[in-house]
C-alpha cells in the first residue's frame, strides 16, 4: 500500500463527511465501518470515495485491506483516536469508508414480483434502523425480490441500518423514501396483492400464497396508517403464547417471509 499523508487533524474533509452521513445532513452518501462492509460493497460493485484505516493496524491487516480495494483508490491511516470519535460503536472496527448511495428503480422492481409471482417486503414506518437493517437481512436470505422503506421510516443505508443487515443489502434491490401512495397504486397497477400482518390477522400457518405480494409490517405499537390497512387485501397474524402479545418487527417479518417464500413456487431469477 502506497504511502500517503496520514489523516491527523479532527477537522480533515472525511472525517467531516463521516459526521454528516450520521446526523442525516448528508444523504448522497454511505457510510461502511469494517472490513466486512466494506468487502461486501466492493463485491457488489460498490466504489468507495475513500478508505481510512487505523493507522496502528499490523501489517497482516493492511495486507488484507490492500488485497480488497484497487491501487488507485485513495485509502489513508488515520489516528485510531480520531476514528473512535466518529464512531457510535463500543469497539470500533477501525476502518472507515464512504461510497455513493446507490439508486433504485422500485418500480421495476413491483413490475418483476408481478411477473414472477413473487414477493416484496416493505417497513412501513418502522423507526430504529437496527431493526430496519435486521429486515433487509431477512428479505434477503429468504427469498424476498426486493426490500422497500417508506418514507417517514428509517433509511436502510443508514449506518446502523447496514451494520444490523451485515452486508446483504447490497445482495437485492433496495429503495427507501417511497411514499404510501405511490406504492399502493404501483402495486394495483401490476396487480400485486398487499398484505400486512396484524395482530387480529388470519393464523399465519394457515395462509398460502399464489399470488405476487407486497407484505407490509409497521412500527411497533403504531401499526400501519389507516391509509395502508384500508389498502390492504389481506392481513395475516402469528399466533402467540404464554401471553406474549407481539413480536419485534424484524423476528414477525423473519417468521411471515419463511412462510412467503415457502408457500408459492416463485420463479428462479
Amino acid at each position: 500500500m502506497a504511502a500517503v499523508e496520514p489523516v491527523l487533524s479532527p477537522q480533515n474533509p472525511r472525517l467531516k463527511s463521516v459526521r454528516a452521513i450520521r446526523s442525516g445532513r448528508n444523504r448522497e452518501d454511505l457510510l461502511l465501518e469494517g472490513l466486512h462492509l466494506l468487502e461486501e460493497a466492493l463485491a457488489a460493485g460498490f466504489a468507495p470515495k475513500w478508505v481510512l484505516f487505523d493507522s496502528d493496524w499490523s501489517s497482516a491487516e493492511k495486507d488484507k485491506l490492500q488485497a480488497l480495494v484497487s491501487p488507485e483508490l485513495d485509502c489513508r491511516p488515520c489516528d485510531p483516536r480520531l476514528l473512535r470519535e466518529v464512531s457510535d460503536l463500543d469497539s470500533p472496527p477501525g476502518l472507515l469508508a464512504v461510497a455513493p448511495r446507490p439508486s433504485s428503480d422500485w418500480q421495476a422492481s413491483v413490475e418483476q414480483a408481478a411477473a414472477r409471482k413473487a414477493w416484496i417486503l416493505v417497513a412501513a414506518g418502522v423507526q430504529d434502523p437496527g431493526n430496519t437493517g435486521a429486515m433487509v437481512r431477512v428479505a434477503a436470505g429468504l427469498g424476498a425480490r426486493a426490500f422497500f422503506a417508506l418514507k417517514g421510516g428509517a433509511s436502510p443505508w443508514h449506518p446502523r441500518a447496514l451494520r444490523g443487515a451485515s452486508g446483504t443489502t447490497f445482495r437485492l434491490p433496495v429503495a427507501d423514501g417511497l411514499t404510501e401512495a405511490d406504492l399502493v397504486a404501483c402495486c394495483r397497477r401490476n396487480g400485486v396483492h398487499i398484505w400486512a400482518t396484524d395482530a387480529g390477522g388470519e393464523d399465519l400457518r394457515r395462509v398460502r400464497r399464489s399470488e405476487p405480494v407486497v407484505l407490509l409490517l409497521g412500527e411497533e405499537g403504531r401499526g400501519l396508517t389507516p391509509y395502508l390497512e384500508q389498502s390492504c387485501q389481506r392481513k395475516i397474524g402469528i399466533v402467540m403464547d404464554r401471553g406474549v402479545e407481539s413480536l419485534n418487527v424484524a423476528t414477525a417479518a423473519a417468521v411471515c417471509a419463511f412462510v412467503l417464500g415457502n408457500s408459492a413456487p416463485v420463479e428462479d431469477s
